[in-house]
Order: C-alpha cells, then structure tokens, then sequence
C-alpha cells in the first residue's frame, strides 16, 4: 500500500513539472513571436524596401542577442525561422 502511495504521488509531482514546463514553452515562444513581429516593423520603417525583399525570399530569421550585463557578457538569445508557404514549390 505504501509503494502504491509513493508511485502516485511521484507521478503526480513528474506530471506538475511537465505541465509547468509546457506553460513556459508557449510563453516563451509567444514572446519571442511577438519580438519577431516587432523587430520586423522596425526594418520595415528603416528599410522600407526590406519588406519586398522578405517576402520574395524562400524563409527569413529574425533573433535576439541578451546577456549582457555589468560584468559578464554572455552569447544567448531567442528567435525565429519562417518559411512561408506561399514561397513553396509544389513537389
């Protein structure tokens, strides 16, 4: 009776962690879609031809670079791959 308590109580503290995780997977990636928008609309006001020029290519990337602070500087960000649909060539 024991072991059956501690298995479940196990597999329900293992099925918490992934839900938790899972939860900021999509935050995640929603704030990263969101600063892919935004970086995007901002080449667009610098380099207004830019945008011609992203929709006729086969796929674009847009990433940020953070971490940097006052006494280490480190290489990690998050981004975006795109290749849109319209650009695919049937097979």
């Amino acid at each position: 009776m024991r072991a059956k308590m501690i298995a479940s109580s196990l597999a329900l503290t293992m099925l918490s962690a992934v839900m938790c995780v899972a939860a900021d997977d999509n935050e995640k990636r929603q704030k990263t879609r969101k600063m892919a928008a935004q970086t995007l609309q901002d080449l667009y006001k610098l380099e207004p031809t830019s945008q011609t020029a992203i929709q006729k290519s086969p796929g674009y990337a847009v990433f940020s670079n953070t971490g940097v602070n006052l006494l280490l500087s480190t290489a990690r960000g998050s981004g975006i791959a795109v290749t849109p649909r319209a650009n695919k060539k049937p097979s």
